[in-house]
C-alpha cells in the first residue's frame, strides 16, 4: 500500500549517525571544543563546547550516583537557560529520559503531567522551586529537587546545582555512555495536547532524534554550504516545547552559537538580534506579528536578517508576504510538524510558494486521505498522515490514544486538513482535531469545557477558537446556565483563570445561549459556533 501513486516519498535517507545520543554528544562536543555554543543574553555568560561537555559529564556522574539510568525520567521546570541544556545533555549521556515541564502549568496541570512521566529528579529555577516543593511532599515518585544557581530555600533538602558542578574544569575522558537499543529507548517525553483535553506525553526514541540529525544534515545541506562560522541562532522558543527543545539540541550538534532568551521582551529581543548579528530567525508567528506592527522595531537596523522561518503555528499568506516586503529578506518560510513527528516533516526550502509549508522531508512518507482512508491526488483536501522513522513511539501510559493516532500500518493521523499541488508542495487548510492555537500554544477545548461543567451555575458549555490577527485564535466559551441560576461573564472568566494557565484564558469572551448545538450523536457543532462567534463579536463591539 505504501507504493500507492498518491503517497509521496521523501528522498532516500542515508544514515550516518546510527548511534546513541550520548555517544553522538560525546563525539561532537569534543570536536567543536572551543566553539561558543551557548550565550545567556541576561548574564552574557558564554559556554564553550568543552565547558558544556565537562559540566554535563560531571552532572551525568552525579545522576548515576542517584541511581538514575535507562528507563528513569529526569525533568526540568525552568525558563530557558544554559543549565537547562546541560541537564538535557547529561540525561542523554546516561540514556535516561528527559521530560521537561512547562513553568506556566498550574498545580492541576502539573499533577497530571507528573503522573505521566513520573520523574525521579526535577531541576528547577528560582522561579519554580517553591511550586515544586509542594509537589515533592505529595508525589512519592519525586526523590529529589535541584535548584539552578547558588542558593536554595531555607530549611529544605534541595540540592544546589552549582554544588554538583563544584571544581569541574576538565573533561573526564574516561566517561562512556551505555549501549542501548536505539529504537526502544525513550529519549524524551514532551507534552502535546489532544482532543481529550489533557496533555499527552509524547515518547520520542533515541532513534527518532538521531534520525532527525541525519535528516537535518541533508535538508539543510545548501544552507550549511553558505553558513557563516559566526552565525548565531536565538534560543527564544521555550525549551520545554518540542520546537524549542529540538532547535536547542540540533544547534549543539551543529556546533554553532545559540543566544538564549529567558523571557521575551521586544526591546531586549531586538537588542539581541542586532548585538549578535542574527541572520536567521526561527520563531513562532506572534513574534513576527510584533516585528511588523510595533513602532519600536523601526528604531533598529535589521538589514542583517537574511532568512525568517516560522513554526509551531500557521503563518498567514498575507503576513508571509508582508515580512518579505518589509525586511527585504531572501527567504520567508514556514514548516509543518508535530511533537509526535519529532520536529518538522514538511519543510520549505528555496523554492517555496506563498503559504506553502514545503515538501516532505528526507526519509519520510506522506499522504492526504479522504474519510474512507483513500489517498487523494493533487489539489484535493483531506487529512494529513505521515509514516517513517520520525514517528513517535507512542503516548506514555496511554495505549488507547496511541492506537487511535497511529494505525496498524504505522501511519500517524494528524487530524490536520491540507493538500499538495502539482509540485508536491503542501498547504495546511484547517484542523480536524479541535485544538485552539493561541500564540503557538495548544489549547484543548475539551479541557476548558470539562472545567466549566464543574461550575454550579453552568448546565452546558462549548469552547471554540475566535480568529484573532495578533494571537491566531482566542478561546471563546458558549455557556448554558442552569435553571434558576445566575452567573456573569466576568465570573466565568475568573473561574477559568483561577484554575488554568494563561494561554487557556477566555480572552475571546463568554456568550450565554439557551442550547449548545450538537449533531445526533452529541458531538458539538463547532463550525456553527465559530461562525456565530464572529457575528456576536461584531455586534458586541458596536454596543
Amino acid at each position: 500500500m505504501d507504493n500507492h501513486p498518491n503517497i509521496l516519498h521523501g528522498a532516500p535517507l542515508e544514515r550516518l549517525l546510527e548511534t546513541s545520543l550520548g555517544e553522538l554528544l560525546l563525539m561532537v562536543l569534543k570536536v567543536y571544543e572551543d566553539n561558543i555554543l551557548l550565550v545567556d543574553s541576561v548574564t552574557n555568560e558564554e559556554l564553550s563546547a568543552r565547558t558544556i561537555l565537562a559540566r554535563s559529564i560531571q552532572l551525568a556522574k552525579w545522576l548515576k550516583s542517584q541511581n538514575i539510568g535507562i528507563g528513569d525520567s529526569v525533568s526540568v521546570n525552568s525558563e530557558n537557560r544554559g543549565e537547562f541544556a546541560i541537564t538535557a545533555v547529561a540525561t542523554f549521556l546516561i540514556a535516561a529520559t528527559f521530560a521537561p515541564l512547562n513553568p506556566g502549568y498550574t498545580p492541576a496541570e502539573l499533577k497530571h503531567v507528573l503522573n505521566l512521566s513520573k520523574p525521579k529528579l526535577i531541576f528547577c529555577s528560582e522561579e519554580t522551586i517553591e511550586k515544586m516543593l509542594k509537589f515533592k511532599a505529595t508525589e512519592p515518585s519525586i526523590r529529589q529537587l535541584v535548584v539552578y544557581g547558588n542558593t536554595k530555600p531555607p530549611n529544605t533538602d534541595v540540592v544546589i546545582f552549582e554544588d554538583i558542578l563544584q571544581g569541574v574544569s576538565t573533561v573526564d575522558e574516561s566517561f562512556k555512555s551505555p549501549e542501548i537499543d536505539l529504537k526502544e529507548t525513550v529519549a524524551t517525553i514532551l507534552c502535546s495536547s489532544g482532543t481529550t483535553g489533557l496533555p499527552k506525553g509524547v515518547m520520542c526514541t533515541q532513534d527518532n532524534m538521531s534520525t532527525y540529525v541525519d535528516v537535518g544534515r541533508i535538508q539543510l545541506a545548501d544552507l550549511a554550504l553558505n553558513d557563516d562560522p559566526s552565525d548565531a541562532m536565538l534560543g527564544l522558543t521555550p525549551f520545554f516545547h518540542s520546537m524549542g527543545f529540538m532547535l536547542m539540541f540540533l544547534n549543539l550538534v551543529r556546533g554553532k552559537k545559540m543566544v538564549i532568551i529567558r523571557k521575551f521582551q521586544l526591546k531586549s529581543f531586538l537588542d539581541t538580534v542586532v548585538k549578535y548579528r542574527i541572520r536567521r530567525l526561527i520563531v513562532p508567528p506572534p513574534v513576527l506579528i510584533l516585528l511588523l506592527k510595533n513602532p519600536l522595531v523601526k528604531q533598529y537596523d535589521l538589514t542583517g536578517l537574511k532568512e525568517v522561518r516560522s513554526g509551531a503555528a500557521p503563518l498567514g499568506k498575507g503576513m508571509e508576504n508582508e515580512l518579505k516586503q518589509r525586511f527585504k529578506v531572501g527567504m520567508v518560510s514556514q514548516s509543518y510538524g508535530m511533537t509526535e513527528t519529532t520536529l518538522g516533516v514538511l519543510m520549505a526550502m528555496g523554492d517555496n510558494k506563498l503559504g506553502s509549508v514545503g515538501k516532505i522531508v528526507t526519509g519520510m512518507m506522506v499522504k492526504v486521505i479522504d474519510e474512507s482512508g483513500e489517498p487523494l491526488g493533487p489539489n484535493q483536501e483531506g487529512e494529513l498522515c505521515f509514516k517513517g522513522p520520525l514517528i513517535m513511539k507512542g503516548y506514555v501510559g496511554d495505549p488507547k490514544a496511541t492506537a487511535e493516532t497511529i494505525d496498524k500500518d504505522g501511519w500517524l493521523h494528524t487530524g490536520d486538513v491540507g493538500y499538495y499541488d502539482e509540485d508536491k508542495q503542501f498547504f495546511i487548510v484547517d484542523r480536524l482535531k479541535e485544538l485552539i492555537k493561541y500564540k503557538a500554544f495548544q489549547v484543548a477545548p475539551a479541557e476548558l469545557e470539562a472545567l466549566l461543567m464543574t461550575h454550579p451555575s453552568i448546565a452546558d458549555a462549548a469552547v471554540v477558537g475566535l480568529p484573532d490577527e495578533d494571537a491566531g485564535e482566542l478561546p471563546l466559551a458558549y455557556v448554558v446556565k442552569r435553571p434558576g441560576k445566575e452567573v456573569s461573564e466576568e465570573e466565568v472568566k475568573k473561574f477559568v483563570a483561577d484554575t488554568l494557565s494563561h494561554q487557556k484564558q477566555l480572552r475571546g469572551g463568554v456568550f450565554f445561549i439557551k442550547e449548545i448545538p450538537r449533531n445526533p450523536t452529541g458531538k458539538i457543532l463547532r463550525r456553527v459556533l465559530r461562525d456565530r462567534a464572529k457575528n456576536l463579536v461584531k455586534i458586541k463591539s458596536k454596543l
